[in-house]
């Protein structure tokens, strides 16, 4: 399987892209982040990209376990760039204007 075209058909599904602020006296920064109850999926982002952290929450045992792979600032844009040719054209609108 080639995995580039896999993962970027995965986040145009499943992840999210944009700016925001890290915190009340940070400034924003450009981040995508990928958040699924499939561990497998998710864990494909970070050893593909090798970039970005993993974590897994689960609120009480009536849900599922969710795994959160994110990726901020530089690293999120190289990223975006590398997936940019496989994504829809709505998600590479939204980088262009994120970067805007």
């Amino acid at each position: 399987m080639n995995e580039l075209p896999y993962l970027a058909g995965v986040f145009d599904g499943e992840g999210s892209m944009g700016v925001w602020s890290k915190g009340k006296d940070k400034s924003p920064a450009f981040r995508l982040q990928v958040e699924m109850a499939d561990g497998d999926v998710v864990l494909k982002f970070l050893t593909y990209f090798k970039k970005g952290s993993l974590t897994a929450r689960q609120r009480d045992d009536k849900y599922k376990i969710m795994y959160h792979w994110r990726v901020n600032g530089e690293e999120a844009k190289d990223v975006a760039r590398e997936m940019l040719p496989y994504l829809s054209r709505r998600r590479q609108a939204q980088f262009v204007e994120a970067l805007a």
